[in-house]
């Protein structure tokens, strides 16, 4: 697809309220997409609104209700006739080792990031097979390439949405429905500063987070070169794709990495905490 040819196409994003999820908004409305935000969090939408050039559709969506996602696409065509990408943004983190991890915690993070966005996207499919078009874009994590420590329910729902996407990519084809996966390193978002205050992995803090505005440019990318999977950083995805081919090595290095990690981490929160006073 020609940059040119988003003006006037019709974007969901279903998390709009997140870091990723506000640059996200504010690049399309820029490149003249017309919006349909959703989000639990109706104060944020209202103040996201007035950042943008374009009025968008906004609605309160819990994503792991389906009534809720039928009636916002519902709401979404009678206002724009037609639905061209779908963005799932909506992601959560309960930081923590597996066998300290709660059943509530576990049903919790399954329900949002994978059935949340199982929900979307099969809720968004009918309408673009009749439409004989459209692009499915999910944003995972690098912990959906290779394993997270510490996170070890996230990185399955995230290694989960990343066989649906390639399943679905192959399945709708022949509708013209494209499905793409971005995969970022650790993000600078208030969810970074919570998983660092509360035990994340050090592997998230391994490198430098990027800011959210390149996550938005990865989903961009994959849009106009019809990309299938999006790393942001592109090196870093090379090279967790390399390590994956390995598992032997995977065991051996991952120490040394945490170790490495944990003092980056700590430097973070010494910098978060510096920044509060």
């Amino acid at each position: 697809m020609k940059k040119e040819e988003l003006k006037g196409k019709v974007a969901v994003l279903m998390g709009a309220c997140g870091g990723i999820g506000q640059e996200i908004a504010k690049l399309f409305d820029k490149e003249g997409i017309a919006l349909a935000l959703g989000d639990i969090d109706e104060g944020s939408l209202k103040k996201i609104s007035k950042d943008l050039k374009q009025e968008p559709f906004t609605l309160r969506c819990d994503v792991t209700n389906k009534e809720q996602v039928k009636t916002f696409y519902s709401k979404t065509l009678e206002k724009y006739q037609k639905i061209d990408f779908l963005v799932n943004t909506v992601g959560i983190i309960i930081p923590g080792l597996f066998e300290n991890t709660t059943y509530e915690d576990i049903e919790k993070q399954i329900n949002v990031n994978l059935m949340g966005a199982i929900i979307c996207t099969k809720e968004i499919i009918p309408i673009m097979k009749e439409q004989n078009q459209g692009h499915v874009i999910t944003i995972s994590s690098l912990a959906g390439i290779v394993p997270e420590t510490y996170s070890s329910i996230y990185t399955a729902t995230k290694f989960a949405l990343r066989g649906l996407d390639w399943t679905l990519a192959l399945e709708l084809k022949e509708y013209d429905i494209k499905v793409s996966t971005i995969f970022p390193d650790s993000v600078d978002t208030p969810m970074l500063e919570y998983e660092a205050k509360h035990g994340g992995s050090p592997l998230t803090f391994l490198h430098d987070p990027v800011p959210p505005e390149e996550v938005a440019e990865g989903v961009l990318k994959a849009i106009l070169k019809d990309k299938i999977e999006v790393c942001v950083p592109k090196m870093d995805g090379i090279l967790s794709k390399i390590i994956m081919c390995l598992p032997s090595q995977v065991k051996r290095i991952w120490p040394k990495y945490e170790k490495k990690g944990e003092k980056k981490k700590q430097a973070f929160l010494k910098k978060v905490k510096e920044t509060n006073l």
